[in-house]
């Protein structure tokens, strides 16, 4: 569980007022003071996130989010951040208390989950009541309103939301009821069952991968996209076969039987393409992460706007990920730099990387995105459809590079299927 890449976690929200007991309830399922817990409104500010097991959803990541009803000097620039989360999470959980009245702003922030598609589990934190005010003492009455009840009275909840939890969040005794209720539920846009290979592997297949060690390449360890094929071919018990570009040729030569399929990095598509016989299928991992991750078919479809690229055409390269700039830099160099060298000269070019995306994307004549290996499919599909709605095309940087060196149909073969249907 530890090993689970946060990207192929089940992304959990948590919503709701200031001093709705978010924070304690995460600390209660966590079993860690995962969140700081304070009577002061709007302890919480930035989202806080931590991963966790929830069987039988399996790895996940539980983020705390600050209270929608945030009215401090930063309130507006924090409801900003929590929107962002209700836009990358699988789930959600929103609540409230049994001592105070739904509001406008709960009813709000409910539908803006509901209208994301967001599933929904409300869980309402049951309230003793502390003071005698006859006596002016501090002291518990069994007066807890039931959550039923609540849910009862309020049916507008019951028509966003359609699992209730309830307890004392302070108390432990229904942690594992709780767990339970969130294990139950079916995500959104997980990719479950799906695999990185799905019905391109057999048992007993060979499957050469093409790993390039340069500059950009982490010291002592592989990339995740090649990590993750290679446990793949692993599971469909096939056989992976590991080597860099040149080493190739020799690789299928002492093979009895061709490969079933070479995959490579991009950066090395047109070499490997020259090495690779033309019988033997050829793609590469940021393809196969498309294929995975979003919709292929969108990305390819936006290969046409390529050949519209002139001088002062803007162009968004966006990357999943933050990491140190290396003088060869995929995103910042290489590509720029194949970009010119197929005529594609006076660009201009922007550049995002980790959760930054601009929400109005229609400035832009074309958007390279990176292989997304550390995005959720829920954000990569996110950044597509916000693309393909303003009406911007979009492509990734196997794609793109495939199609700067002619051999997009060569790359796209095993799919194409997949791709017209």
């Amino acid at each position: 569980m530890e090993q689970t890449p946060k990207a192929n976690r089940v992304h959990i929200g948590f919503f709701g007022r200031c001093n709705a007991g978010k924070s304690t309830l995460i600390n209660m399922l966590t079993d860690q003071p995962v969140s700081l817990v304070s009577e002061v409104a709007g302890t919480t500010t930035d989202p806080v996130s931590k991963s966790m097991e929830i069987l039988p959803l399996g790895p996940a990541v539980i983020t705390d989010t600050a209270g929608i009803d945030d009215t401090t000097e930063l309130g507006t620039l924090r409801m900003e951040k929590t929107e962002e989360v209700v836009k990358k999470i699988n789930l959600a959980v929103y609540v409230l208390r049994t001592d105070e009245e739904p509001t406008a702003d709960d009813m709000h922030w409910l539908g803006l989950l509901k209208q994301n598609n967001v599933p929904i589990a409300l869980f309402i934190n049951e309230i003793n009541a502390e003071v005698d005010k006859e006596n002016d003492k501090e002291k518990n009455i069994e007066n807890k309103t039931d959550a039923s009840i609540y849910v009862e009275t309020h049916k507008g909840l019951s028509e966003l939301a359609t699992v209730i939890g309830s307890a004392d969040f302070t108390s432990k005794a229904k942690r594992l009821e709780l767990l339970d209720l969130l294990g139950g539920l079916t995500p959104l846009d997980v990719e479950g069952d799906q695999t990185l290979l799905q019905g391109l592997v057999e048992e007993g297949d060979t499957i050469i991968l093409v790993c390039p060690i340069d500059s950009a390449a982490p010291k002592g360890r592989l990339i995740l996209p090649q990590v993750q094929t290679i446990r793949e071919i692993l599971d469909y018990k096939g056989l992976a076969l590991v080597c860099q570009t040149e080493e190739l040729p020799a690789m299928i030569n002492s093979l009895k039987y061709s490969p079933k399929m070479v995959i490579c990095d991009s950066q090395a598509f047109d070499r490997v393409d020259e090495l690779t016989p033309d019988t033997i299928p050829l793609t590469s991992f940021s393809i196969l992460m498309a294929r995975f991750k979003g919709k292929l078919q969108d990305l390819v479809a936006g290969v046409e706007a390529i050949k519209n690229l002139k001088a002062g055409s803007k162009v968004l390269i966006s990357e999943g990920c933050t990491h140190r700039r290396q003088c060869d830099d995929i995103g910042t160099v290489k590509i720029p730099n194949l970009l010119k060298k197929q005529g594609y000269t006076d660009l201009q070019l922007e550049f995002t990387s980790g959760g930054a995306f601009p929400k109005d994307v229609s400035q832009y004549d074309l958007i390279i995105h990176c292989g997304a290996c550390m995005l959720t499919r829920r954000e990569v599909l996110r950044r597509i459809e916000c693309a393909v709605v303003q009406g911007t095309p979009i492509v990734n940087y196997g794609v793109l590079i495939a199609a700067l060196h002619g051999i997009l149909e060569r790359a796209i073969s095993p799919f194409i299927n997949e791709i017209n249907g």
